[in-house]
C-alpha cells in the first residue's frame, strides 16, 4: 500500500481539483446520466473557483508521491432559521473524490477519515452527504464507514408524459 498524505489544499492544487471534479463527473455521467452531466473545463474551473471561495467549506487532498489523488470537500451546513422544525444539530456536508485508477487503495477511506476529524475539530457534530442510488459502489462504501440512509429524494420529470 502506498502512503497517503492528507493534507489542506494549497493555491498550486488547482488544477489538480479540476482534474478530479471532472473525473467525478464523467463517473457520476456514467452511473446515472438522467442526473449528472459533464461540463467543459472552464466551466468546473469557474465552478471550483467560487465553491473554493466558501468560508465555510474546507478542501483536503490525498496526495502519493507528490501527486494529487483524491480530495474531499467538507462544508459546515448554516443552522436553520429559528422556527424551523428541523434539529439545529452542527452539520458538515462532504463531497469526495478519488482518482481514477486510485479507487480501492485505501484513498477514499483516509480522506474520509480527514473529513470526519475536520468536521469533528470544526464542531460538526453529524456528517451528510448525497448521491445518486445507481452508485452502488458508493453506496457499500459508506454503508462500511457507518453511515446510512435518511430519507428519500423523490422525483417526478414535468416533460412530455414523465
Amino acid at each position: 500500500m502506498e502512503d497517503i498524505l492528507v493534507r489542506a489544499r494549497r493555491a498550486d492544487d488547482f488544477e489538480a481539483l479540476v482534474d478530479l471534479d471532472l473525473a467525478s463527473a464523467r463517473h457520476h455521467a456514467s452511473i446515472d446520466p438522467d442526473s449528472y452531466l459533464v461540463p467543459d473545463r472552464q466551466a468546473v474551473a469557474a465552478f471550483l473557483e467560487r465553491r473554493l471561495a466558501d468560508p465555510d467549506r474546507e478542501v483536503l487532498v490525498a496526495e502519493v508521491d507528490g501527486e494529487v489523488v483524491g480530495a474531499v470537500d467538507i462544508t459546515l451546513v448554516r443552522p436553520r432559521e429559528p422556527g424551523s422544525i428541523v434539529r439545529p444539530i452542527p452539520t458538515a456536508d462532504l463531497g469526495i473524490s478519488v482518482a481514477e485508477g486510485w479507487r480501492d487503495r485505501g484513498i477514499g477511506h483516509a480522506l474520509m477519515a480527514a473529513a470526519e476529524a475536520n468536521a469533528r475539530a470544526r464542531g460538526a457534530e453529524r456528517m451528510i452527504l448525497d448521491m445518486s442510488s445507481a452508485n452502488e459502489g458508493a453506496l457499500r462504501f459508506y454503508r462500511g464507514l457507518g453511515y446510512s440512509e435518511h430519507g428519500s429524494l423523490l422525483r417526478r420529470s414535468l416533460r412530455g408524459d414523465g
